[in-house]
């Protein structure tokens, strides 16, 4: 499987220190979640990022995979 960047929405905030552990690539927060875009992992490396959100006690509210904004804006 090819490598992916994915947006993992999850309950409350993530400290700093996991996102940097994480990779993680950008990061949105709104109300009471934080939207984390990854940098581009594998499915192993995703389920890496979900066990650790999962050992922090983080509720997984969605994930999904992220537009590649490279390739739209070279389409523009």
């Amino acid at each position: 499987m090819a490598s992916q960047t994915w947006e993992v929405r999850v309950r409350g905030p993530i400290p700093s220190a996991v996102l940097a552990e994480l990779g993680a690539a950008g990061l949105t927060e709104e109300p009471a979640q934080t939207i984390m875009r990854t940098e581009p992992l594998d499915q192993a490396g995703l389920h890496g990022v979900l066990q650790r959100l999962r050992n922090l006690g983080l509720e997984l509210l969605e994930i999904r995979t992220a537009p590649d904004t490279e390739v739209a804006s070279k389409a523009e």
